[in-house]
């Protein structure tokens, strides 16, 4: 792309944005897990030149949430709806206890605990289209807790 030095976030983002894009169409068949795999490489490397965590992680669980409802889980990581909960889980910058205790008064809290809330909500947003595909585990109860309490995150 002319104007944007190799390693460019924004080279990588347009890259990432053309290859999830195919990844969620249902004409491309079983080509989307091949689409899929080349958007998850472009993010890793947008993120590499300086996309933050947060942001990637984000863009990152939606696409691999949307496959798995639309297309069904597999056993391989990426697509596995359990290891999407641990990795959503081990992404959240707060634990439960100070999310829970921070949510009953976010609008007095200094700005940096209200963007943790909101990472925190936007990193659960695609926790709901794969909790029906969750094995019963620990990790699935933590997610539950989480969602309950997403509802109440600025």
């Amino acid at each position: 792309m002319v104007g944007h030095p190799p390693d460019s976030v924004n080279r990588w983002l347009a890259v990432w944005d053309v290859n999830s894009s195919y990844a969620c169409q249902p004409e491309q068949g079983e080509g989307r897990w091949l689409w899929a795999q080349t958007a998850m490489y472009a993010l890793a490397r947008a993120e590499a030149a300086g996309l933050d965590a947060i942001g990637a992680n984000a863009r990152r669980f939606q696409l691999r949430a949307f496959l798995i409802e639309n297309i069904g889980p597999t056993d391989a990581p990426l697509f596995n709806p359990d290891a999407l909960a641990v990795d959503i889980l081990a992404a959240l910058p707060l634990r439960l206890e100070d999310a829970a205790e921070w949510v009953t008064t976010w609008r007095q809290r200094p700005p940096a605990q209200i963007l943790a809330l909101r990472q925190c909500k936007n990193l659960l947003a695609s926790a709901p289209a794969i909790r029906g595909h969750l094995s019963v585990t620990p990790t699935a109860e933590a997610l539950d807790q989480w969602l309950a309490l997403r509802e109440r995150l600025p």
